[in-house]
């Protein structure tokens, strides 16, 4: 990564971006490539979090939040800055403090969001280093012909360069310069280090006509009007199918270990549904639920209190302050009351939920397998079959109108304080504020018409799998449909004729930028083209590492006659050079000081290599061994 100075870090939520991000801090900081790190959050809640973990890790170098350190004097004394966004923006305090050379290293949490529009401007005036984190980065690029877009709209394809966060940071669309996403979590050897969700997908009479394409038909002041599920709580209220909706959440949530209700996020359409909300649940079960939204005093405080099981209540109740960056490791249930239209919103959202976590009751241990992600507006559905993936990203427009959920923002006038006893004062309430609003109530009755339950495995939802991995396998599919050779050639397994078409029809292309380091690097497998074929057209299984590793140590050592003490040096050495970019390169130059490490050991070490027969033809073979070639080509490719 020679003269490289912009990265793309792309992590699943909860596989711990932020104490990376301390390590990388600390590397810097104690080789001396920086004096001063900015790290970049767009909420003072993540701030705040951020500061958790920094006060632990970076204690030494006296971390502070910029915000309130600008005030005090801590600011001079401080290697490690965290700011909010908009605390630099505010009457442009970035140029008037600082100058462009004051920070060397800029971290962008969440760069998803946070480098764009004035944001970029922030960002770019500080000459230094930039590091983006994000679970969830924005492909503007994708499924784009960009040869075509530069010829016929210079400046609809500037549009997208500006809002790609690939591109930002340097990295060809779809490929970050590190990767780790929910699925590497959940099959890690040495893990799973995320748990996956059961989904309850739960729909009511109202749910189930509202996702219809014509809506949900209902006569309103004696017209006929039609609503969608987003028209829900937003163009009409539904007392009675809110209520519904709760009753199923108590009755299906996944308990805690003690019995209790397992703590809870409800996402909800706006912040009066959020109120009215648990305004329901407090009704059905009192000091239940507590709502968390921008609107309420102290919300950050609120949140954190909730986290750390501070509270009594089990049930927190918001719309988009929740959504990201809370961590908050013993959550049961992800709780959809909104529908969703976005990836991104609802990769971030389910994120809430995957962390592990250990309940303690007594001297008993109980580990924390899955979430249930309690669905009542049919998002899972809706990304698993009828969202279309090959659709390019609709560029925002510069008012900084969002698109994707629409979740934000939405009507804002109060609701009345009080408890609802019964559902005839809720439907009052309502009545009372949707008069000054001219929002119609639904005063009819809602019930349960279907409820389905479905555990993800280990390869995710397909939302989950839509990145470079995704892509490609889709990619690919469409691609053997139109090109009969590759068919053919898969189906008697022509490795040389599967290696010539990728190479002069499939790989290179703009779109996506398909190679074989890139599928190496992606897979984390040393495996020649046609096996990424095999897989993605579902001829035969993707083969691990650990096999590849094996299969090269069995055919060699069938090769030379080995005896099983040099099989054994062998093993050893392939598994080696397939997971250490820096022992393959020494081994590959005829380095034996690879030999010293502690993995050869056991094997007796430097002393018993002489005893190896034919040891210079053995090395020679794994030098020349698809396993040395592929591992080079992703340790060219990640060094690139």
């Amino acid at each position: 990564m020679d003269g490289r100075r912009k990265f793309l870090l792309e992590m699943a939520t909860g596989t711990g971006k932020t104490l990376l991000c301390a390590a990388l801090i600390r590397r810097f900081l104690q080789t001396r490539n920086a004096e001063r790190v900015l790290f970049i959050v767009d909420r003072i809640e993540l701030a705040k979090q951020t500061m958790e973990d920094f006060n632990i890790v970076l204690g030494e170098y006296k971390p502070v939040i910029y915000k309130t350190a600008r005030r005090t004097g801590e600011l001079l004394g401080s290697s490690v800055v965290v700011a909010t966004i908009q605390s630099l923006m505010t009457d442009r305090r970035y140029r008037e403090e600082f100058t462009p050379f004051y920070f060397d290293l800029v971290i962008n949490d969440e760069a998803h969001r946070s480098i764009y529009g004035d944001a970029r401007e922030v960002v770019q005036f500080f000459q230094a280093t930039r590091i983006g984190l994000t679970a969830t980065p924005k492909a503007y690029l994708k499924n784009i012909n960009i040869e075509q877009l530069t010829q016929e709209s210079p400046k609809a394809l500037e549009a997208r360069q500006l809002r790609d966060t690939y591109h930002y940071f340097g990295c060809d669309p779809g490929d970050p310069t590190y990767r780790y996403d929910i699925i590497d979590a959940f099959q890690d050897p040495e893990g799973p280090f995320l748990c996956m969700p059961k989904i309850i997908d739960v729909r009511t009479d109202i749910t189930t006509k509202a996702l219809e394409e014509v809506g949900w038909t209902v006569t309103i002041n004696e017209q006929d009007e039609n609503y969608k599920i987003q028209d829900l709580e937003r163009k009409i209220f539904t007392p009675h199918r809110n209520r519904v909706m709760c009753e199923v959440f108590f009755r299906e949530c996944q308990k805690a270990p003690d019995g209790q209700v397992g703590k809870s996020i409800i996402f909800a359409v706006n912040q009066n549904h959020a109120t009215a909300l648990t305004k329901i649940l407090n009704d059905m079960k009192p000091g239940t639920a507590l709502t968390i939204t921008s609107r309420i005093p102290e919300a950050s405080d609120l949140a954190k209190e909730f986290r750390d099981g501070k509270r009594s209540e089990r049930v927190a109740v918001s719309v988009d302050m929740l959504s990201t960056g809370y961590n908050c490791r013993d959550l049961l249930n992800v709780v959809l009351m909104r529908p969703v239209f976005s990836p991104t919103d609802y990769i971030q959202i389910k994120g809430r939920g995957t962390r592990r976590f250990t309940f303690v009751i007594g001297n008993t241990e109980y580990e924390k397998k899955w979430f249930f992600l309690l669905d009542f507006c049919g998002v899972a559905e809706y990304f698993e079959e009828k969202y279309d993936y090959s659709v390019p990203l609709v560029v925002p427009r510069a008012s900084g109108a969002r698109s994707g959920s629409g979740s934000a923002g939405g009507v804002r006038y109060p609701l009345p304080e009080g408890t609802y006893g019964n559902l005839a004062d809720l439907k009052g309430e309502y009545q009372k504020e949707a008069a000054n609003r001219s929002i119609p109530v639904w005063e009819g009755t809602d019930r349960v018409v279907s409820q389905e339950v479905r555990i993800v495995g280990p390869n995710g939802e397909k939302v989950d799998v839509m990145t470079f991995r995704g892509s490609f396998e889709r990619d690919l599919k469409d691609f053997a449909l139109t090109d009969p050779d590759l068919s053919q050639a898969v189906e008697t397994e022509d490795d040389d004729v599967i290696e010539t078409v990728m190479q002069e029809r499939f790989y290179h292309k703009p779109e996506m930028f398909y190679s074989p380091d890139k599928l190496i690097v992606a897979y984390g497998v040393p495996a020649p083209t046609p096996a990424f074929v095999y897989s993605a057209l579902g001829k035969k299984p993707l083969p691990t590492k650990e096999q590849v590793v094996s299969d090269t140590v069995d055919s060699i050592a069938a090769r030379f006659n080995l005896r099983y003490s040099e099989q054994k040096w062998l093993n050893t050495t392939a598994s080696l050079i397939a997971d250490d970019p820096e022992s393959l390169y020494r081994f590959l130059e005829g380095d034996f000081s690879i030999f010293g490490k502690s993995q050869f050991t056991t094997l007796g070490g430097l002393e018993v290599l002489p005893k190896f027969s034919n040891r210079e033809e053995v090395f020679e073979a794994l030098r020349q061994s698809s396993l040395a070639r592929h591992s080079s080509l992703a340790a060219s490719a990640k060094t690139a």
